[in-house]
């Protein structure tokens, strides 16, 4: 039994750098596991996974000891066979590094033995550690759908890559760095093959409190399964049963504490052990740790030794694993349905997306694009594609060609005009080969799209104070489909909320984020003028190398969208709106902890067509805050926000009903306009042409809730409010 100790980032860092390189010539001599190479890799990456380590381990620890209270209260029932959907991509340079089918087959049945205790071996396991021998009762099913519903056999290659040789890192996780992307991490588990260089057998990743999309374990080709390219002492196919144990968060079992006898497992019925083992000890083998018989556990799985010495977890190793795969984010793995066939009908054809129209144009006449999918078992020849503007007419294309079973191809439809505004597309297939389609499913996609020939006249506030977000007339741009821009009511400079941008609970590193505002007309400004509050602070210390920070970057496009061209980026301290610039924390700014930042838009002066968009690019470090964003004519306006003239006063205000007084003073003789406008600049009322002292009804009782702005036009100067309708 080993001692316990609080993981922590010194500690992980210690063990990485006991685990040292193989020679980096061949195949491993001795094992070599890349694990805790690549959990160091991963910490220099995010400065705070140790943390999320240690606050997963708390969860771990939460769910071991409601288990060891239900065994209690159930008479030590047995565990259930959990099912979990596994998938393997083979990346290789050559042909001749590519393991085949059969080999990944044996490993995968090694798997499924060793997880469940049916490996023939067991019976090499000592007397003294049979009754502390366990099981998580794990079976690997072979994926039978990828991730787009296609049928699958669980394999996937790319071949003739230019990387000849893979590091513990996660290029072999992307396909831009010459490898294959995961499949969605929550629905499988993903394992790649690939030539490893270094010494290294395979390398597993730790879970965490996120689900990263790297996820999984990386296995060298001549150490998977036990057949083709496995060579011995690695040919029985227990690097993977070791390294995937990592991915199941269990530790090496002599607690990589360099011979102190004080590092731990996690386990109670592992003895404790100086160091690794290497070959194959005789029984019983003794050290440091453990000086007397029956001595260390050399023939658990989470040991060095070969691969036919190994036969062992222990039910704490056991018990720990199953605490993983029931505790989320990764019990979703149990749940996933990717293992059950994909039935296929004879003729079934659907739209599996729409190419265009998309995001915003300024073109009236759209050319609507759309993805055709056969699936069905058939070959389609023809198809009628229906589609619509919004509940406009319905139009109809009929479709022939040669499409193959689960085939796609790009069709282009009839062009359309339209108007003005927010629409939504909609295509979706009828009659494959003249038939009826069985499976109404998958023939309808859709998709959102704008049209904008002239921008929306100056000024525009936002300050996301309107409940609906993104505003009106507003996108979002968010690529991958993960966290983006939220409104957020726990942060503001000014009124009751402010968008907010995750970065701190984001682990999608270099991840872009985009907020564009409508369409904007500078026709008759002379100088266009933007500025913004931005609140941030950094996570990490920046005085550290490598430093963190994510970035903030706006942009400005005079092509509806077309191209874009960067005003401003900040990063780093730069970015930082307080001081001290770090925290090691999340950051909630409180109204003192947010910069006002103004960028000057003259050079784009005339232009009737604008779009700004606000960029967040991630680093994984920590929440970014913008709030009162404002766009306004400088050179007749004193951008001055919730100032207002001594001599007017507007109430109540916020107001039930939407009913307002403008009280204009006796001693105020300047007033020359008084307007409100809505969040995206509409005006909604006015008084004009030199308005005497009094007081003045102000009715909006027609509009929704919500912040107004208020703006008064003296004869040296122009002025903000914002006034709020809370109905």
């Amino acid at each position: 039994m080993k001692n316990y100790f609080k993981h922590s980032t010194k500690a992980i860092a210690l063990a990485a750098v006991l685990c040292s390189y193989a020679p980096t010539t061949g195949y491993a001599q001795q094992r070599v596991c890349g694990t805790m190479q690549y959990e160091q890799w991963l910490q220099q990456q995010n400065p705070k996974r140790a943390e999320q380590r240690q606050e997963f381990e708390q969860a771990v620890q939460r769910f071991i000891e409601r288990q060891k209270t239900l065994k209690t209260e159930n008479n030590n029932s047995t565990q259930a066979i959990i099912k979990i959907p596994l998938v393997v991509h083979v990346v290789f340079h050559n042909a001749s590094d590519s393991v085949s089918d059969a080999q990944i087959f044996s490993q995968i049945n090694i798997l499924n033995n060793d997880y469940t205790r049916k490996n023939a071996d067991t019976l090499n396991t000592p007397t003294a550690f049979k009754s502390v021998a366990g099981a998580p009762m794990i079976q690997y099913c072979w994926a039978q759908q990828d991730p787009s519903g296609n049928p699958t056999n669980g394999i996937e290659r790319r071949k003739n890559t230019a990387i000849t040789s893979w590091a513990a890192d996660n290029k072999i996780k992307s396909y831009a760095t010459g490898g294959l992307n995961a499949w969605d991490p929550s629905r499988y588990f993903n394992i790649w093959v690939c030539n490893l260089g270094g010494g290294l057998l395979g390398y597993g990743e730790f879970p965490s409190s996120t689900l990263s999309n790297t996820y999984g374990f990386v296995a060298g080709a001549t150490c998977f399964g036990n057949m083709g390219l496995a060579q011995a002492p690695y040919n029985k196919g227990r690097t993977a049963t070791h390294e995937i144990g990592h991915c199941f968060n269990l530790y090496h079992i002599w607690g990589d504490d360099n011979g102190a006898c004080t590092g731990t497992d996690y386990c109670n019925d592992t003895p404790n052990q100086a160091g690794e083992n290497y070959g194959c000890p005789s029984y019983p083998h003794t050290d440091a740790c453990s000086p007397s018989a029956p001595g260390v556990m050399f023939m658990n799985y989470m040991d060095y030794t070969d691969d036919g010495c190994m036969n062992i977890f222990t039910k704490d190793q056991s018990t720990r694993m199953l605490a993983i795969i029931n505790t989320p984010p990764y019990n979703s793995l149990t749940t996933s349905t990717a293992c059950n066939a994909v039935a296929l009908a004879a003729n079934d054809a659907g739209i599996s997306s729409i190419l265009a129209p998309a995001g915003t144009s300024c073109a009236t006449n759209i050319i609507p694009k759309v993805v055709l999918k056969n699936w069905g078992t058939n070959t389609i020849s023809s198809c009628t594609i229906k589609y619509k503007v919004d509940n406009n007419a319905v139009q109809s294309f009929a479709w022939t060609g040669n499409l193959a079973s689960l085939a796609s191809t790009t069709v282009t439809l009839a062009s359309t005009g339209v108007s003005n505004g927010n629409h939504v597309f909609t295509a979706y297939t009828s009659l494959p080969n003249g038939s009826s389609d069985p499976n109404h499913g998958n023939d309808t996609a859709r998709a959102n799209f704008s049209i904008i020939t002239t921008g929306s006249t100056l000024p525009l506030f936002e300050g996301f104070e309107g409940a609906s977000f993104p505003p009106s007339g507003w996108a979002i741009n968010n690529p991958d489909g993960l966290d983006t821009w939220k409104r957020a009511t726990n942060a503001h400079k000014t009124g009751t909320a402010c968008a907010v941008m995750d970065n701190y609970t984001n682990s999608h590193v270099k991840e872009i984020d985009d907020i564009v505002t409508p369409g904007l007309s500078f026709s008759g400004v002379s100088s266009p003028q933007l500025s913004f509050q931005v609140a941030y602070k950094l996570y990490s210390n920046p005085g550290l190398n490598p430093s963190y920070s994510d970035t903030l970057q706006v942009l400005i496009s005079t092509d509806c969208g077309a191209t874009y061209t960067s005003l401003y980026k900040k990063y780093g301290n730069n970015l930082s709106s307080t001081s001290p610039t770090w925290a090691n924390s999340a950051f909630t700014p409180t109204s003192t902890q947010w910069r006002l930042e103004t960028i000057p838009l003259s050079s784009y002066a005339g232009v009737p067509n604008v779009f700004i968009k606000f960029r967040n690019i991630s680093d994984y470090e920590n929440f970014l805050y913008l709030d009162d964003i404002n766009i306004l004519d400088a050179s007749t306006t004193n951008i001055n926000l919730n100032t207002v003239s001594n001599g007017v006063s507007i109430y109540p205000n916020p107001s039930a009903n939407g009913n307002f007084s403008i009280d204009i003073k006796q001693s105020e003789t300047s007033i020359q306009k008084i307007t409100a406008y809505d969040l995206v600049g509409k005006k909604v009322f006015e008084l004009n042409e030199h308005i005497p002292s009094g007081i003045y009804n102000m009715n909006l009782s027609h509009l929704s809730s919500g912040t107004y702005f208020i703006q008064i036009v003296k004869e040296d100067k122009t002025l903000f409010d914002k006034i709020i309708i809370s109905k």
